[in-house]
């Protein structure tokens, strides 16, 4: 019976040295997905401020436009906080209104906005 049980090719579990590559591999890849996670939010945030801005433009060119001022605006857009505190650092939105072919829009000027 010992013969036999030494001639046997008994099958190995896995290395602790395998289960450590496992681990370091789901590492990687769960920071890489948070990192890229936080950078996409961070875009986001940044896209929705500077959709804010446009739009609170649009609206001050809207009222220049409705009291005879013309169809060119500068807004000076500063974010607040929900408590109405100024965050980061304001920028300048230099909106216009055109018309062409019978279509009108509102657009940022060239070289405008930040």
């Amino acid at each position: 019976m010992i013969k036999t049980m030494k001639k046997r090719n008994w099958k190995r579990g896995e290395t602790l040295v395998e289960i450590l590559v496992a681990i370091l591999i789901i590492a990687l890849s769960a920071t890489l997905f948070a990192t890229m996670y936080s950078a996409s939010m961070n875009i986001d945030l940044a896209a929705q401020k500077q959709d804010k801005a446009f739009y609170e433009a649009v609206e001050v060119l809207e009222e220049k436009m409705d009291a005879g001022g013309g169809t060119q605006a500068t807004v000076h857009y500063q974010p607040t906080s929900e408590k109405g505190e100024a965050i980061g650092k304001g920028s300048d939105v230099d909106i216009e209104f055109f018309t062409q072919d019978g279509m009108s829009a509102y657009g940022e000027k060239a070289g405008g906005g930040s």
